[in-house]
């Protein structure tokens, strides 16, 4: 597998760390770690990693969801503070499987060819989702899924608050040169409230960033 050039970002490069923060508490690799990054030049280890602990959340959803326990429990919270203030949001899509994926990439393949899918779609072993981590969120309208949730209040809501229940937007408008994937104003990654907070203070929006991990521009 051949890698493009990456660049890294040394840790001086970063705004001064909140006192007590400690960017060594979790594995950036081990799968099962809430910390994990995936993207297009870190895959899952094994690639046919499976969580041993996915629960169902109580969320209003379009497929029944599943993440690991403690996501479930952090999406409930963030969804219960967001009715609070009159958001209605759905869970779309979460944990998938390496053979899910594996069938998702093969269809977006025959269907879009492999520039678009490349951008777009992980490869199985690559997805954030396989981690049980990551939940495609919406508000039920027809721009789920869609760059047009963009503009949506449920979407300002989640760019706005999410950070304080410990999920992130993981592929912000403009940083496809460094995620690897285009924008996606629905995905949303679970790092902990201590993650996120610190990302939300020092204004970092993504994670190979925040960690000081090369761009992922492509496989």
């Amino acid at each position: 597998m051949s890698h493009t050039a990456t660049t890294l970002h040394p840790v001086t490069a970063s705004p001064t760390p909140t006192p007590g923060f400690d960017r060594t508490a979790h594995s950036l690799d081990a799968p099962t770690s809430i910390w994990v990054v995936v993207d297009k030049e870190r895959p899952l280890r094994p690639r046919t990693y499976v969580p041993a602990d996915l629960v169902t959340p109580d969320v209003p959803h379009t497929n029944v969801p599943q993440l690991r326990r403690v996501a479930s429990e952090a999406l409930e919270s963030m969804f219960a503070a967001a009715k609070e203030d009159g958001i209605t949001l759905y869970s779309l899509s979460a944990y998938r499987s390496f053979a899910t994926q594996s069938s998702i990439f093969e269809r977006n393949l025959r269907q879009l060819g492999a520039e678009e899918t490349l951008e777009l779609t992980a490869k199985p072993g690559y997805s954030e989702h396989q981690t049980g981590l990551a939940d495609d969120l919406g508000d039920g309208t027809s721009c789920d899924l869609a760059v047009c949730f963009e503009s949506h209040p449920a979407a300002k809501w989640l760019l706005a608050n999410s950070w304080r229940s410990g999920w992130i937007l993981r592929y912000p408008l403009g940083d496809t040169d460094i995620t690897g994937i285009q924008t996606e104003p629905w995905h949303f990654r679970y790092i902990g409230v201590a993650a996120a907070t610190e990302m939300h203070r020092t204004g970092v929006k993504t994670l190979e960033r925040f960690f000081h991990l090369p761009d992922a521009p492509d496989y």
